[in-house]
């Protein structure tokens, strides 16, 4: 038998203080799991202390012998003995399971087969706790039961000192391999698994984690601010599934009205009166929208309100900017050219020249560009397009003048101003940007937060712009799964949540403490680091200030980044993918969350100052 890792203990007279102390030193040693229990003198108060210290350094804390305690906690599992509930119902509330088989292999079969994650036999070796435990014998651990299987019976760990000396010399780095025993694989399985498959094993191509490097986690569950992966590691999540999650995962209500939604029916492909409300509460939030068309993604309401202004203008030219995304729709799928007056370029293969021939590409808060453009072509653009807060090149806020000179440049010359809040919309604030800058649109489109994580978005403006439409105008769009009841149902329980008084303010505020502890972290590593915020979303910038343009986003340190996101990703922190993202923040985050995050950001600084 070769021996792969050692299960140590702490004495039990231990006072709180020292053992945090003790708990400190194993972490920063490289153990992959720390479990608790205190047979006289279990509390809350202690565990809760241990596992903050545990997650600070992205090792699952597992409860021994307490469902209870556990699930009071939101510990990441249980260790379950012979007296303790089965594991079937310990998987209903935790992601990680383990279970006591003493010296029995048909016991280690039946957890197995109830959901157990790992099974541990003992004892093993000779234990200075319970000397006169049963000793398991080492035959049983010739059994393949598709779990890791672990020995108990091990060490105490010493009142001075480290376990160097039980190490051996040819297995220099237990904790290592305890991780890969402990289901560290099955993310690295599942990649390979979906590349078989999957092009590039993704289904959207920033989750391949191409930007930052590595193995993306594949996920199993969420809650509230959490995100559970395949081999049971928990997240604090600041991409929220990028952006809808504004309400939280899984949040109650929202999952009620699916629910109910789903029992009449999946879908219907016919009208139906939830519609109504939902395009009425949008109405409600966004006057500039007089009518709406709800339909199933942000790709496809950019690419219909781009299709409407040239069908309503008889015009062919549009206007976007350098960095700003607005789906992958054929026209806006394209790269500035070599001035600011020529048509664009194609960004991606399978765009053809002549379809970015009719897309100019300016800068971002470059209104002299804008003005120039208007001048000599104004007449020949049918809109703008712009996300008014840029989400997709990071978090870029408008230039002081930006927005209102492309309210003034439209307006003069007829063309539409299309303003993309996909993403900013009820994040930047209830009534989208449009509402915290003070200008009207032509057109709006929205999505992510108003289906609460469900495919649903929407198109909406003038009136007399949206009757271009078809059924009423010679605009065609249509969808079959436009409007689904359960989407829509989604979507009106989650804006009920975000309308509640004073949500959008508690996590805006949520959001700035979140940025200013960053900042303030990175100032004490002597980071090079920058860091900003709107409303519920954030961006962090390796640079000294907050770029201010696509050119100034690139000037970031990405190779840093990249480095932060993964000493973050570690410790349990799920950053965007990629140096180029924005951040969001949900109603579900709170101070304990912000606090997990700031202490496993200081680590994280020091690695890349």
């Amino acid at each position: 038998m070769r021996l792969r890792g050692l299960y140590a203990i702490t004495p039990e007279n231990l006072d709180t203080a020292l053992l945090l102390r003790k708990v400190q030193e194993a972490l920063e040693g490289g153990i992959a799991l720390l479990q608790y229990r205190r047979k006289a003198l279990s509390s809350a108060a202690e565990a809760g202390k241990l596992m903050k210290l545990a997650r600070s350094h992205g090792v699952p804390f597992i409860v021994n012998d307490d469902l209870a305690l556990a699930r009071e906690l939101g510990a990441d599992g249980v260790h379950l003995g012979r007296e303790d509930p089965e594991a079937a119902l310990a998987r209903e509330h935790l992601s990680i399971v383990g279970a006591s088989a003493y010296d029995s292999l048909e016991r280690a079969r039946e957890a197995v087969r109830a959901g157990a994650d790992y099974v541990a036999f003992g004892s093993v070796f000779a234990s200075p706790t319970k000397p006169s435990a049963v000793r398991a014998p080492l035959s049983l651990f010739g059994n393949d039961l598709g779990v890791p299987l672990c020995a108990i019976g091990g060490i105490t760990l010493p009142a001075r000192g480290n376990l160097g000396p039980f190490r051996r010399a040819r297995h220099p780095c237990p904790g290592a391999r305890i991780r890969k025993a402990l289901h560290m694989k099955k993310n690295d399985e599942l990649f390979q698994r979906a590349q078989r498959s999957i092009p590039g094993g993704v289904n959207s191509p920033v989750r391949a984690f191409r930007a930052v490097g590595g193995t993306p986690p594949f996920f199993e569950r969420a809650a509230g601010a959490y995100l559970w992966d395949a081999e049971g590691k928990r997240y604090i999540d600041y991409v929220g599934s990028w952006g809808p999650m504004l309400a939280g995962h899984t949040h109650p209500e929202v999952l009620a009205a699916i629910r109910a939604a789903a029992e009449r029916a999946f879908s219907f492909g016919a009208p139906t009166e939830a519609e109504i409300e939902l395009a009425e509460r949008i109405r409600e939030v966004v006057p500039s929208m007089e009518s709406v068309r709800l339909v199933s993604s942000g790709t496809e309401a950019t690419m219909t309100a781009i299709r409407l202004a040239r069908g309503f203008t008889g015009r062919s030219a549009i206007v976007k900017f350098e960095g700003c995304y607005h789906g992958h729709a054929d026209s806006l799928l394209v790269k500035a050219g070599s001035g600011a007056l020529t048509f664009g370029n194609p960004s991606s293969a399978g765009v053809p020249a002549q379809t970015a021939a009719h897309t100019f590409v300016l800068d971002y808060n470059d209104s002299s560009q804008v003005k120039k453009l208007f001048a000599e072509k104004g007449k020949d653009v049918a809109c703008i397009i712009v996300e008014p807060v840029a989400g997709n090149m990071n978090l870029v806020l408008p230039a002081k003048g930006f927005l209102e000179t492309l309210r003034e440049e439209c307006t003069r010359s007829g063309a539409l101003l299309i303003f993309d809040e996909v993403m900013t919309g009820f994040r930047v604030a209830l009534g989208g940007a449009q509402a915290r800058f003070g200008i009207r649109p032509d057109l709006t489109t929205l999505g992510k937060v108003i289906g609460g994580g469900m495919p649903l978005a929407a198109l909406g403006g003038r009136r007399d712009i949206m009757e271009k439409l078809a059924p009423l105008g010679p605009v065609y769009q249509a969808g079959t799964l436009s409007g689904n009841p359960v989407a829509v149902a989604a979507g009106l329980a989650t804006l009920k949540i975000v309308q509640a008084k004073g949500l959008i303010e508690k996590v805006e505020q949520t959001t700035v403490d979140l940025v200013k502890g960053l900042q303030d972290e990175a100032r004490k590593a002597r980071a090079p680091f920058s860091a900003q915020s709107i409303g519920s979303m954030f961006g962090l910038y390796f640079r000294e200030a907050p770029p201010r343009s696509f050119a100034e986003v690139m000037q970031c340190d990405r190779e840093r980044f990249n480095r932060f996101f993964h000493a973050m990703l570690e410790r349990g922190v799920y950053l965007a993918p990629s140096a180029y993202e924005a951040g969001f923040v949900s109603a579900a985050h709170g101070a304990a969350e912000i606090e997990a995050t700031l202490v496993a950001a200081a680590e994280a600084f020091k690695k890349v100052s």
